[in-house]
């Protein structure tokens, strides 16, 4: 019986590895959880937006409509990019330099020398479009392909994930990070890790003897428990979107946030955001035997309705920046993701 099983499991496991496209290509569609009374968290900051969390209970969706929807991926593509550097051999690790070209930008921190983990974190430009420049359009295209990373199209300029044909949506990123966290994606796990630690943005622990309110297994907040919060921002100017082949179509800019919370026992060392644990079947990752939880997430926003008839394309309205984290740790906060403040 057991020899029986294997024959049965091996083929369909053959199958995802030889095939990736055909394993995702429903998954982004995957039915879950609507939660329209959470966009009063996007409403509140003058925004329109949709957010995907793929937790140990389903996924979960604040605006279904809008994360199917494609978006340019701005500068979240710097995960990508970063992986098929570390994976070809283009960077050996993180700390590869590269010369600044004595070009003054417009963010100071841009304006110097810099290794991947610098530029990663500043999210600077010049940096990455080098960065792809070595990786070659072949190999990014590749590379997008088998994580099912939206149309996966390298084709226009050398930023072309900025303005350029490519498109992804947040029901996709989404299941990118689910896979990333999972091992699921052609890089090894030491490449993995170091991505994730150049996305480690914040880490706290829930305060000890409490509970956040709750019955769901994936509650943050319970005594001892500590967490770690990864991710990677992007803006376009000009994002894309629904309605573009339309005569009348503006392009009005997106602000992306896309990543994982891990959590931990207190005691439990960080597992730099990639394996170890069980998997439950919609996403997240679950707890057992002290093993991290991941729950990966998606968010992105835009203009208002009434902004959109007053700006003009390429204007990112003020609020961007600082909303992206803002409304995405409220809304990991509400769904127990993240303890309370």
């Amino acid at each position: 019986m057991k020899l029986r099983t294997n024959l049965l499991v091996i083929p369909f496991a053959l199958a995802l590895l030889l095939f990736p496209a055909l394993a995702l290509c429903a998954a982004p569609g995957q039915t879950g959880t609507e939660r329209p009374d959470l966009a009063r968290l996007f409403e509140a900051r003058g925004v329109e937006g949709c957010f995907v969390a793929r937790t140990p209970e389903g996924i979960v969706r604040v605006n279904a409509a809008r994360a199917a929807q494609r978006y340019r991926p701005a500068s979240t593509f710097k995960i990508l990019n970063a992986l098929v550097a570390l994976e070809s051999g283009v960077a050996l690790d993180t700390g590869k330099v590269l010369l600044w070209d004595g070009v003054k930008r417009e963010v100071p921190l841009w304006n110097s020398d810099l290794s991947m983990n610098e530029a990663f974190r500043s999210s600077a430009v010049w940096y990455f479009v080098e960065i792809g420049k070595q990786n070659g359009r072949e190999r990014l295209g590749k590379a997008m392909r088998e994580v099912g990373y939206g149309n996966a199209d390298a084709s226009g300029s050398d930023q072309f994930w900025l303005d350029g044909p490519l498109r992804i949506s947040a029901d996709e990123q989404a299941l990118f990070m689910e896979r990333l966290v999972r091992g699921e994606v052609p890089f090894v796990a030491r490449h993995r890790a170091m991505v994730a630690r150049m996305m480690l943005l914040e880490e706290g622990a829930g305060p000890k003897g409490t509970a956040t309110p709750g019955e769901g297994p994936h509650e943050a907040g319970r005594s001892g428990e500590r967490w770690a919060l990864y991710a990677k921002t992007g803006m376009a100017r000009l994002g894309g979107g629904p309605g573009e082949a339309e005569e009348n179509f503006v392009d009005m800019p997106v602000g992306w946030l896309v990543g994982w919370v891990e959590r931990f026992p207190e005691g439990e060392s960080r597992a730099n955001g990639v394996e170890k644990g069980g998997v439950e079947k919609n996403g997240a990752e679950k707890a057992s035997s002290g093993a991290p939880v991941r729950i990966p997430f998606a968010l992105n926003i835009g203009p208002a309705a009434a902004q959109n008839k007053t700006s003009h394309p390429g204007a990112a309205p003020a609020p961007f920046g600082p909303a992206r984290m803002e409304i995405a740790k409220d809304l990991l906060r509400e769904l127990g993701v993240l303890p309370p403040k």
